[in-house]
């Protein structure tokens, strides 16, 4: 029982311990924070800035320390500033979100964006602008920004300053831990996709396994969008701002199915009710978007208060739930000591850990992030990976509940094994023969075989030796009816053997390789001899088909045949 209990200690603690060892070789290595170079060909433009707005302006600001305040839709703000341009592939690169954007240099206006959204009065979606300065020398910058809803936001973005193909590159380096992770989240759910339709294709599918997928499709593409690599590598701005938040909206409904997959006898009704009221908020919520009334981004708040009371309701109980659902199958004789949803369970807790964490270093310390100056805080995401590890859990928990059940499944046919098989041949005894009969169909021939001289080898030699008899003739058997769909014991010194769509000289062939292989045993054994009677039939020899008729027609065929020997 100890060590029972040590080897389960270990399977509950192991893997943990190492999906942390994988976390820290990631952040260690991969975070931008160790491992990118401050010296490069992009600077960010922060310093001595000029903010025009209602008429007021402030000169020499620091853009990242400036505090934009209360903002109302319609107004404009403008910065503005000297640069030096190196050359005619010098560019700027700079996010915007839910505002218009308007560059000027030396008063010649040089891009737009935004503008067709404002005047329909739409959502204005995030946008990372890339705006090539074109002549080189000293130039002056205005950025006109018109803020498309009410305080859109607290501070400026940073506006980065280099080549084009630089400002990318650095873009994607900085990013590339949230692009692995992305990357990692997006190919686990066409894996799943793939496994799940492989398995329902064979009878098999999981419902875990299909909204795990989703779940990670999910996760995968709010990486992408939230660290707006969307932005950079497609056009269609709306679409990828939409899904975003869409994406944000449905990851509660997807972990609240996922959960309720695994426990829907935990808590059932509250459930239920969280599950609902998760289908029915994001389908309000785009309707207002789309008909003007509210737009999208003004939900977060009420989903972040959502998730939080769904967290408080249900983690508790669910966690209460596995913790009895593990003590019921420790006494469960079929129990393969797997802990399989323990590990489920805490990549949901670390996620939610984790995505507070985020939250909390987003809103209350409001880390700036600037891809230039890399900080622990503001190049590690830690919602990201908090997802990453919940969806390697949910990999560990597919993989070792498909353990768990194989165990199950190897444990119940080692007991059937004990309940159908014959304990001196290992062939199948009487009972599974019954079974067996039952699902014949279709063309089939029974052979009947009785093994000769058993109770004489009893009486003479003992009963050991009659076993052996019994051993020696059930191996030579199975050699020689290789081919039979199912051979057992059903008495003493009586076998049966079947053939499922039989060949027309199946049985005689069987039988004479039987004959074969007895002569050889008898002339190498100096105290047993093998021999048996034996009678077949074919179900096309019955008119009925019945199994039980067929039988009948061999049994007489092998005592007409045992009456002959004995004669």
């Amino acid at each position: 029982m100890e060590k029972k209990r040590q080897i389960r200690i270990t399977k509950i603690f192991v893997l943990p311990l190492l999906l942390m060892l994988f976390f820290i070789v990631l952040v260690t290595f991969g975070s931008t924070w160790f491992t990118t170079s401050s010296v490069n060909n992009i600077s960010c433009l922060d310093d001595g800035w000029s903010i025009s707005r209602e008429d007021k302006t402030v000169e020499n600001v620091n853009l990242l320390d400036y505090k934009i305040g209360n903002s109302k839709k319609g107004e404009v703000i403008t910065i503005s500033k000297t640069v030096f341009a190196n050359s005619g592939e010098s560019s700027l690169m700079f996010k915007s979100f839910l505002t218009t954007v308007a560059v000027y240099m030396d008063g010649e206006l040089i891009y737009t964006y935004g503008l067709d959204y404002l005047n329909n009065n739409d959502f204005i979606p995030k946008k990372y602008n890339i705006v090539t300065l074109g002549r080189p020398g000293y130039h002056d910058l205005s950025i006109k920004y018109v803020v498309g809803d009410d305080n859109f936001s607290e501070k400026f973005p940073p506006i980065y300053y280099g080549s084009k193909y630089e400002l990318i590159g650095y873009f994607f380096n900085y990013k590339r831990t949230s692009f692995f992770i992305g990357a990692f989240l997006l190919i686990y759910s066409c894996l799943s996709f793939s496994l799940w339709i492989y398995l329902s294709l064979i009878n098999k599918g999981s419902s875990q396994l299909i909204i795990g997928a989703f779940f990670s499709l999910l996760l995968g593409y709010y990486v992408y969008a939230y660290n707006d690599i969307t932005c950079i590598i497609g056009n269609h701005a709306m679409l990828f701002s939409v899904l975003e938040y869409m994406t944000f909206y449905l990851m509660p409904l997807a972990l609240t199915i996922l959960l309720y997959s695994l426990h829907a006898n935990v808590a059932n009704h509250r459930q239920k009710i969280f599950i609902i009221i998760n289908i029915v908020y994001p389908i309000v919520f785009m309707d207002m978007h789309f008909t003007n009334y509210v737009h999208i981004h003004r939900f977060l708040p009420i989903v972040g208060v959502l998730a939080v009371l769904e967290v408080l309701c249900l983690l508790p109980a669910l966690v209460h739930g596995v913790i009895m659902k593990q003590k019921e199958r420790m006494i469960d004789e079929y129990y393969p000591g797997v802990d399989a949803e323990v590990y489920l369970l805490i990549g949901c807790i670390v996620l939610m850990v984790f995505s507070l964490f985020e939250i909390t270093n987003l809103y209350i310390f409001k880390v700036n992030e600037v891809i230039t100056k890399p900080d622990i805080l503001s190049s590690l995401n830690f919602m990201e990976l908090g997802m990453l590890f919940f969806m390697m859990c949910h990999f560990i928990y597919y993989f070792m509940n498909s353990i768990d059940h194989m165990s199950e499944n190897r444990i119940k046919a080692q007991l059937e094994g004990l309940a159908y098989k014959d304990a001196l041949t290992g062939l199948m005894n009487r009972a599974r023969c019954s079974q067996y009969y039952a699902t014949l169909t279709g063309d089939y021939a029974m052979v009947s075989l009785d093994l000769d001289k058993l109770k004489y080898v009893n009486d003479t030699f003992g009963h050991l030796e009659g076993d052996r008899m019994i051993k020696s003739f059930s191996e030579l058997l199975m050699q020689s009816f290789d081919g039979a769909s199912i051979i057992g014991r059903t008495g003493g010194d009586e076998f049966i053997a079947v053939f499922e769509n039989p060949t027309a000289d199946v049985c005689d062939k069987s039988i004479r390789r039987l004959e074969a292989a007895m002569d050889k045993f008898n002339k190498e054994d100096d105290i047993i001899s093998l021999s048996a009677s034996y009678g077949y039939a074919y179900s096309y020899e019955v008119k009925s088909k019945k199994h039980q008729d067929v039988f009948y027609l061999a049994d007489q065929r092998m005592y007409k045949m045992k009456e002959e020997h004995h004669g």
